[in-house]
């Protein structure tokens, strides 16, 4: 589904991704953890061309990305991300904002548009939220909305970058249960986040991003039950899970 190979990306003097290579399969939840930094928010914007690569190679579906227009709008289409803010546009509702995607980016008729956008809207729990704007949701429910709009445009990836950070923690669980049911449908994922519980759930494999490098990776079992990288041991030694 997705192949990263020897994936570099300077930031000025920085490097901060160091050769990256990762692959990820059709139907996989992969969550990369690792301390602020560590490049994992850089990677997943590389992967999705908000980013551009200084070197190496991206793959989608077989299909090698270039650093041309025509093959980055075909890789956003494909590979959809939803962000820690959650970017909604405040002067459409709910419902405008899910529709918003498939009607200008897909052309869709406004019909097959809105009955695709309620139907993700009531997938997410916020089927009684359709005519609201985002000032009056909570954060949970405005990133619910955001996960709803990505999903209209029916990508086969969805990239996740730290979707609860921004969240009180009492909302946290209600976006966690929306990935946690993506994942259940099969849906091809990476997602980078600190809530370890969560990925030690739900990931098919954890990736541990280390200055710009991958320094371990795994099954769940093995990372978070035998890890190996003295760097891994002392993250998982500051945090609680």
């Amino acid at each position: 589904m997705i192949q990263i190979k020897n994936l570099h990306k300077y930031f000025g003097d920085l490097e901060v991704l160091k050769g990256i290579n990762m692959e990820v399969t059709e139907g996989q939840v992969v969550c990369m953890i690792g301390s602020s930094g560590s490049g994992k928010s850089t990677l997943l914007r590389c992967i999705n061309y908000l980013e551009r690569k200084n070197q190496g190679e991206i793959w989608v579906e077989g299909k090698q990305i270039l650093d041309r227009a025509k093959d980055i709008t075909e890789t956003r289409q494909k590979v959809g991300m939803v962000f820690q803010r959650f970017n909604l546009f405040p002067h459409m509702t709910a419902l405008e904002n899910v529709m918003e995607g498939p009607l200008t980016v897909k052309k869709e008729d406004k019909n097959t548009a809105k009955e695709k956008a309620l139907a993700l809207l009531e997938k997410v729990g916020l089927s009684d939220k359709a005519n609201q704007y985002p000032a009056m949701l909570s954060g949970g429910q405005q990133q619910r909305v955001a996960i709803a709009r990505t999903l209209a445009m029916e990508p086969k990836v969805v990239l996740f970058d730290e979707p609860t950070s921004a969240l009180d923690p009492e909302l946290v669980g209600e976006v966690l249960a929306v990935m946690k049911d993506l994942a259940k449908e099969g849906m091809t994922m990476i997602i980078v986040t600190h809530e370890m519980g969560f990925a030690k759930e739900v990931a098919d494999k954890v990736i541990f991003l280390l200055e710009g490098v991958i320094a371990e990776q795994g099954t769940p079992q093995e990372i978070f039950e035998t890890p190996k990288h003295e760097r891994l041991k002392a993250f998982f030694g500051q945090i609680h899970f």
